[in-house]
């Protein structure tokens, strides 16, 4: 079985009910930010006529529209949208730290929350995994995290937020079959 190929197959669930939560899911993310809202309600109201719009962009990820349920649609599709919108980068599990440092840093939330990523923080030869368990230790002190989007693949699409609604989060995206969780323990 290859990496998406679970997102290559149909799968019978309530994309209706899933539509709302995943919504509020991604819009609690941006923190409502209006023209994200618009563009997270346009994937969630209509996901295949949003993929077909956004064809390539599913098609890099190894998804065809027409053959993946409208719930994978609609959770792909808004993951894009935060991180076409700089709210959530994906990073490979092998990243290097320069690599790490400078996507984590040029997120919107990381900016407009003043954090300063230095290189020299982080352990040079550890692994993404202790990085981010470095970077939550870094951001505890001000109430916040790194959180993480499971895409059932081995790379890490990480967002910052406050813990608690990271908590809020979690328990959301698992009332409907998705994870989130702090990007570490993904």
């Amino acid at each position: 079985m290859g990496l998406f190929d679970k997102f290559k197959k149909k799968k019978n669930s309530d994309s209706a009910d899933n539509s709302k939560m995943i919504s509020e899911i991604f819009s609690t993310i941006c923190k409502g930010k209006e023209n994200l809202a618009a563009e997270i309600a346009e994937c969630t109201n209509s996901p295949e006529e949003y993929a077909v719009k956004h064809k390539s962009q599913f098609e890099e990820r190894g998804i065809s529209p027409d053959e993946t349920d409208a719930d994978t649609l609609m959770w792909i599709g808004c993951v894009d949208i935060l991180i076409n919108n700089s709210y959530a980068d994906e990073l490979d599990f092998s990243c290097e730290l320069e690599d790490f440092v400078y996507s984590i840093g040029k997120l919107d939330p990381v900016t407009a929350e003043n954090i300063i990523l230095d290189e020299n923080e982080f352990s040079s030869d550890a692994d993404i995994t202790l990085w981010l368990d470095e970077l939550d230790q870094k951001l505890k002190a001000r109430n916040l995290c790194i959180g993480g989007i499971d895409i059932d693949s081995d790379s890490y699409v990480v967002f910052l937020t406050d813990i608690p609604t990271l908590e809020k989060l979690k328990d959301m995206a698992n009332s409907i079959g998705h994870k989130i969780d702090y990007a570490k323990n993904l």
